[in-house]
């Protein structure tokens, strides 16, 4: 059986402790002295339990120049679809918790959540619906506008209309990531209820990069959320800072890519089967039956126009129960000025 110490030694053993503490506070104290005296000070480096820096300064700047290409890529294919110039900069590159960026979205919202290859995690791109309603307004044949425009949901003819330009869009993020590695993006997913896009924790560190959209008649940002779980194993890479460099595209690569965008851009055509004048009191007096004469020879072809600039010549005609015209050639680039202004000079 173990011995049970009287009070006198269970005093003494109290007793040493505190002069052990007395005499360990006295040297700290007298360490600290001697560090003020000889001009030295405690560095404190502040940290924030609620957003930890899961990604450090450098990865940050790495990741912020990768995506500047992808701020140029969304001014031109924003460009194509509005048929006007639209800038595209970056705003800002910050890491937050989930939920605060959810909570940051509108409701209703424009926002596609997808699902980044090779890492196989969930990421979401959010489009303003500022931009959203003018990207709908100019396509329809509006100037491109929101104004006036209350907060509501997407019907489904202007989500068909959205969803092709997130289709160039996606294609775009996936061009930025090239010079670092290929991704594939799949999965892609519209979310107009913020609080129904569940990809990571609410308290679970994200990236967020935030590009300011500009155009004639409306401005707004384009969100782009990388949970930090999605972009781990891709976080070694963002500390070389020579990646864009030994893997940039060949000149090849490059214009076959090029040429891939162009080939999906739309421009507007149109064919003049004939070209005339007329005084406004000839107009005025035209009746049901009267015949107008043209300028046109009847044997001229008639001339294609994209853009309002000829391109082509072509016969006129029917294909099924469409009206059709056949392009025979090609209008040489120092003629398409004079058959522009054919009519003009020949009245002339």
């Amino acid at each position: 059986m173990a011995d049970i110490l009287s009070q006198e030694e269970i005093d003494a053993l109290l007793s040493a402790t505190e002069n052990d503490a007395d005499a360990a506070g006295a040297g700290t104290d007298s360490e600290l002295g001697g560090l003020e005296e000889a001009g030295l000070q405690r560095i404190v480096t502040s940290y924030d339990f609620k957003h930890p820096a899961r990604v450090n300064k450098d990865q940050l700047r790495t990741l912020e120049n990768l995506h500047d290409n992808f701020a140029r890529l969304l001014s031109s294919t924003f460009s194509g679809a509005m048929r006007a110039v639209v800038d595209v900069d970056t705003a800002f590159v910050d890491q937050t918790t989930y939920a605060e960026f959810i909570m940051s979205l509108s409701n209703p919202s424009c926002s596609y959540q997808f699902t980044l290859g090779p890492t196989n995690g969930q990421a979401i791109i959010d489009f303003a619906m500022p931009v959203v309603f003018a990207f709908v307004d100019r396509i329809f044949g509006g100037k491109g506008s929101s104004q006036g425009v209350e907060a509501r949901q997407l019907t489904p003819i202007e989500i068909g209309v959205i969803n092709r330009i997130v289709k160039r869009v996606i294609e775009d993020l996936e061009a930025t990531w090239e010079p670092m590695l290929r991704v594939e993006i799949s999965d892609i997913e519209l979310e107009t209820n913020p609080e129904f896009m569940q990809i990571t924790a609410a308290s679970e560190i994200v990236i967020l990069l935030a590009f300011e959209v500009n155009s004639t008649n409306a401005s707004g940002l384009v969100s782009l959320c990388y949970p930090f779980f999605t972009l781990e194993s891709i976080l070694p890479r963002l500390g070389q800072q020579s990646y864009v460099r030994t893997n940039r595209m060949n000149q090849q690569e490059l214009r076959g890519r090029n040429f891939s965008r162009l080939e999906k851009t739309y421009v507007p055509i149109k064919a003049e089967l004939a070209r005339g004048r007329a005084t406004f009191g000839e107009l005025q007096q035209l009746r049901v039956g009267d015949v107008i004469k043209l300028d046109t020879d009847i044997d001229q072809k008639a001339v294609v126009y994209v853009n309002e600039e000829p391109k082509f010549e072509a016969i006129a005609g029917r294909r099924g129960r469409r009206n059709a015209v056949l392009i025979t050639n090609e209008i040489p680039r120092d003629d398409e000025y004079l058959v522009k202004n054919r009519s003009r000079a020949v009245l002339d």
